[in-house]
């Protein structure tokens, strides 16, 4: 495809707005499973004129659907060719973790700032790589932990910083989720610990709950943490090698105590259950539906979200703070890093057990209660005295 042609660049500055004429060029990389709700997201968008959806990328077959049409988007199978020929203000990428780093870096240094799923690297060093090419090309990233989004999180955070908790000691979150035998069949590295040496982000702590872990550690105060993680994985099924059932606990430099106990083995839900307790008040928090209970309150309050696309598109115009930057990140990717260097889960004996269902769900007798229970005490599972544990 002949590249079009370029409008000029203007040099940019971490922070700096940048006056546009035109609604921002943003290309998608990444057009199926989770790519699909940045599809549904850019749509309206698109239609209203507030911005230019310029290329859309993927190296598998584009899922069709009559609500997000393709039309005339330009379609690429390799993102550097898209990058050449559309030219985009910002890329927005939805692809399989391994491939973060190459691709954000491209776009970069491409001259676009980069919308990047979660989790954004996979460890450390990738996070040092990432953020010396955003602070070399002057470019933004901003990580797609979209619970940091919500107002109720801001309220919270507020409640905090006006001493309505006192001083915080603890915080936590339980969930307790289910996921059918298809959801590790639904790529082939999914339920994977590695492929072709790499090793993956997959399991309960690294993909469906790692919003909960970022959430904790933002709420905590966004302190790197202070000595080791302690970490227990298990997992229900045989033919997978990462963690359906975990936990995770540690302490940040401020001194607050942070756990994580997880499972989508459960037979109750549990939506994402954040439990925090300062010296002179407690506060619940669901950070999925955005519901907040302070102190002193006797029902939750359910609060509105930003959404991420928006914040980025009015720091690019108006200078507004990144909600979830690229820099909020580092701690969460030091416990992903753990968690993935971390030997193949042990696995759970069937006698605590159930399975049910077509597409059959492995329930953990028990699990759900032990999520809680786990973060309620700041607790790992090993010391509930639980008969899987």
């Amino acid at each position: 495809m002949a590249a079009r042609t370029r409008p000029a660049r203007r040099c940019h500055h971490p922070g700096a707005p940048v006056t546009e004429t035109r609604p921002p060029r943003i290309a998608l990389v990444g057009a199926n499973g989770y790519g699909l709700h940045h599809r549904h997201n850019l749509e309206p968008r698109r239609r209203s004129g507030e911005i230019d959806f310029v290329a859309i990328c993927d190296t598998a077959d584009i899922h069709v659907d009559e609500q997000i049409p393709i039309g005339d988007t330009p379609v690429f199978d390799d993102y550097r060719a898209m990058l050449d020929a559309a030219d985009p203000d910002v890329v927005i990428i939805a692809t399989p973790p391994p491939t973060h780093l190459p691709i954000a870096s491209a776009a970069m240094r491409h001259g676009a700032d980069v919308y990047l799923e979660k989790p954004p690297v996979a460890n450390l060093d990738e996070y040092a790589r990432l953020y010396d090419v955003m602070t070399e090309t002057g470019r933004n990233v901003q990580v797609g932990f979209q619970a940091l989004g919500s107002h109720a999180f801001n309220a919270l955070r507020d409640a905090i910083e006006a001493g309505r908790l006192g001083e915080v000691e603890s915080v936590a979150v339980a969930g307790s989720w289910q996921r059918p035998d298809s959801y590790y069949r639904r790529s082939p590295w999914a339920g994977k610990r590695e492929a072709n040496g790499v090793l993956i982000a997959d399991g309960a702590l690294a993909n469906p709950f790692a919003h909960a872990s970022q959430e904790v550690i933002a709420l905590a105060g966004d302190w790197p943490l202070d000595g080791d993680i302690e970490l227990e994985r298990l997992r229900t099924r045989s033919e997978i090698e990462v963690d359906d059932t975990a936990v995770w606990r540690a302490v940040n430099k401020n001194g607050v105590r942070i756990t994580v106990a997880v499972t989508v083995c459960g037979d109750r839900k549990i939506e994402g259950d954040v439990y925090v307790k300062g010296t002179e008040g407690e506060a619940w928090f669901q950070y999925p539906t955005d519901r907040l209970l302070l102190p002193g309150e006797t029902e939750p309050t359910r609060y509105g979200r930003t959404d991420l696309l928006d914040n980025l598109l009015a720091h690019r115009r108006r200078g507004v703070g990144l909600i979830s930057g690229l820099r909020r990140a580092k701690t969460f990717t030091g416990v992903l890093e753990r968690v993935l260097s971390d030997p193949i889960p042990r696995l759970i004996d069937a006698d605590h057990l159930d399975r049910v269902g077509d597409d059959p769900v492995t329930i953990l007798k028990g699990a759900d209660q032990a999520v809680e229970d786990a973060a309620r005490q700041g607790r790992l599972f090993s010391e509930l005295g639980l008969p899987w544990a």
